[in-house]
């Protein structure tokens, strides 16, 4: 007999909700799924060289740079990289300047949430869409929250397992906070099994839980990522989105 635990099965794949709230324009993808960069913001300190270029220039440059971990790009001077290294201090509003950071070394950007770029831009509209549609604000990508999607999707992958049970860090929140991402409000989705972005977005759309994770009014930033294990003998595909409203 089949039995349901706490996720649900459609069309041979798996998805899975939880949300957590404790007691106590946004990023997009460039530089071929490199970086993630956004207008009108800065990461003030952790300077460690700057360069004369265009604002698409410093994403590039900076993923080419091995100690550059994210920017800024400000009309100083005709126009500079700022290019930081270490944990990013917390994003501030800064008209007219142009941050981001970096997610990947490669060219490839499934090195860094195992989806193309154009998927992670569908995925983030696809999300937006539908807040939208029910009166809701527009969520942004925090790279703390991609992060940590990530590496829950490489452990799914890697146990073939489809869970928010983390390895290392069993819950969640835990591991949110373990990349620096101090919250309000926190939810997760999983899902396994599905091979494209609207495959996904459908599976948690039709499931009411993981509906009112993406239609939470309470969190401003979102996080996802899909990780690949052809060798495991159910799902071969493990998604993650984290939501989030960082304190």
């Amino acid at each position: 007999m089949l039995r349901f635990t706490s996720f649900t099965v459609v069309m041979a794949s798996a998805i899975a909700a939880t949300t957590q709230v404790p007691t106590a324009s946004g990023f997009q993808p460039g530089s071929g799924g490199r970086v993630m960069w956004e207008s009108n913001c800065d990461f003030p300190r952790n300077d460690c060289r700057s360069v004369n270029a265009l604002p698409e220039m410093c994403g590039d440059l900076c993923a080419n740079d091995a100690t550059c971990t994210h920017w800024t790009w400000s009309n100083y001077n005709g126009g500079t990289c700022w290019f930081k290294t270490g944990t990013p201090s917390p994003k501030t509003t800064s008209y007219g300047a142009i941050c981001g950071y970096v997610v990947s070394r490669s060219s490839t950007p499934a090195d860094s949430s195992g989806l193309s770029t154009s998927d992670m831009a569908d995925m983030l509209g696809r999300i937006n869409s539908l807040r939208a549609h029910s009166g809701l604000g527009a969520l942004t990508i925090d790279y703390k929250l991609a992060k940590a999607a990530l590496l829950h999707s490489r452990d799914q992958a890697g146990h073939c397992q489809m869970t928010h049970t983390g390895t290392t860090i069993p819950n969640f929140g835990g591991r949110l906070k373990a990349q620096g991402y101090s919250y309000s409000t926190a939810a997760e989705n999983v899902a396994a099994g599905q091979t494209t972005v609207a495959d996904v977005m459908t599976s948690w759309w039709n499931s009411p839980g993981h509906r009112a994770n993406i239609l939470n009014k309470d969190v401003m930033n979102v996080g996802f990522a899909m990780a690949t294990n052809e060798a495991c003998n159910n799902y071969a595909t493990y998604w993650t989105q984290d939501f989030g409203r960082q304190l």
